[in-house]
């Protein structure tokens, strides 16, 4: 597989259900497609590219009076270079980011019961920032909705069939920067992973970096394309469906003396989900069936793994 053959999706397409079965056969083959005809304007994905870049050069001291520790465990704020670190291997990740989620008042019941990932957002004093980033992740969540009721009838499922899983979903949006200078054999601009929820929306900046798994080991570029997402499944997805899609590794090679931004939107479900395989998927798939598994607790394992923050007990937290 090469980026030539990456398949598109084009949500202006007049037959939804055909639409579906296309998607079905991205997701079943290769893990990743491209996605068109979505319908965001152009002015706001330049407006999120914008604020961002402004946040990111502010100074450190600036930056670090949002550090995501202060939200524990509901994923707000700034994190600092180097702590995340994705892959599997010794490596670090050359890159800084800052994490908002569906954006609650703090009297919601979900805030009031303490539901991880239940939080109001943590908003940098930037003008525009806000009324930007707020913008844009009602539009990953109007795309959200049709990708997942695309899904559902693409797995010979009613359109419904994931709606009350993702009633309230963990849709956090992620602004990253990979700086440019990058150096050293144990650095990169992010690890080796597969993403953990349903469904990763990113927008790209111009710069390359994104590169897929291929055959036997090999790391397949995925360019940017005027217009388009890329859109990737997760391990939940794989789950859900018995291993018939894939969630797929991919990481972010060094941009040396570029930097680069990148907008993912996570869509993961409900924190109190229970994932077991879907009714078309039981005779065919791979692995044995395995029991229903929370999404919460799937979600905040895999954070624990790859945040150094989260090493810290939240006691130890607020003292910080």
């Amino acid at each position: 597989m090469n980026d030539s053959v990456i398949p598109l999706i084009d949500l202006s397409a007049p037959d939804p259900r055909a639409l579906s079965h296309e998607l079905d056969a991205a997701c079943r083959d290769a893990g990743f497609f491209y996605l068109t005809g979505h319908g965001v304007k152009t002015e706001l994905i330049s407006a999120m590219f914008d604020v961002m870049q402004k946040f990111f050069s502010c100074t450190d001291d600036y930056k670090l009076h949002y550090h995501i520790r202060h939200s524990h465990p509901h994923q707000r704020g700034y994190v600092p270079l180097f702590d995340e670190n994705l892959g599997e291997d010794t490596s670090r990740d050359f890159k800084e980011s800052f994490d908002l989620g569906v954006d609650l008042p703090r009297d919601h019941p979900n805030v009031l019961a303490g539901k991880p990932f239940s939080a109001p957002n943590v908003w940098p004093d930037a003008p525009g920032f806000k009324e930007t980033v707020a913008a844009y992740h009602a539009e990953m969540m109007r795309i959200s909705e049709t990708l997942v009721h695309m899904t559902a009838v693409g797995l010979g499922l009613d359109e419904d069939y994931f709606d009350g899983a993702m009633s309230a979903p963990v849709a956090n949006l992620r602004l990253l920067h990979y700086p440019s200078g990058a150096g050293g054999d144990d650095v990169i601009g992010c690890g080796a992973h597969t993403d953990y929820g349903f469904m990763t929306i990113l927008a790209q900046d111009d710069v390359s970096g994104l590169e897929i798994e291929g055959p036997n080991g090999t790391w397949l570029r995925v360019p940017p394309r005027d217009g388009c997402f890329v859109v990737n499944l997760g391990d939940l997805l794989t789950l859900w469906t018995g291993g018939r899609y894939q969630a797929r590794r991919h990481r972010v090679a060094s941009s040396g003396a570029q930097a680069r931004y990148s907008i993912p939107f996570f869509l993961d479900p409900n924190v109190d989900a229970m994932i077991e395989t879907v009714p078309t998927c039981r005779d065919d798939q791979k692995d044995p069936q395995m029991p229903p598994i929370s999404a919460g607790a799937f979600l905040q394992s895999r954070f624990d793994n790859t945040f150094s923050y989260r090493e810290l007990a939240p006691q130890n937290l607020a003292k910080n």
